[in-house]
């Protein structure tokens, strides 16, 4: 039962959490903006799921994660173009 639950939860977590852990360095939104001009579509698709400091932070504690790691994923100014869903925090 908990095996299940760990693959559940594991398919339910935000973007804010997997980001820093799937590969995907944060990385600023000049940098991001840069990339995507370049053609890279996780990075277009991260500056296209722009969301506020307070709307990620919401996310990410509500989901169960530790208050740290959500301050640190939900920085203003950074994207997560590596993530299963990318994402910028503006």
């Amino acid at each position: 039962m908990r095996f299940v639950l760990c693959i559940v939860v594991a398919a339910l977590l935000p973007a804010s959490a997997l980001a820093q852990q799937k590969g995907g360095a944060p990385m600023s939104v000049a940098s991001t903006q840069a990339a995507a001009a370049k053609g890279d579509q996780n990075a277009a698709a991260a500056l296209a799921m722009t969301t506020s400091q307070e709307t990620c932070m919401s996310g990410c504690e509500s989901r169960g994660y530790p208050k740290h790691q959500c301050v640190s994923a939900c920085r203003p100014g950074l994207c997560h173009p590596g993530g299963e869903q990318p994402y910028c925090v503006k």
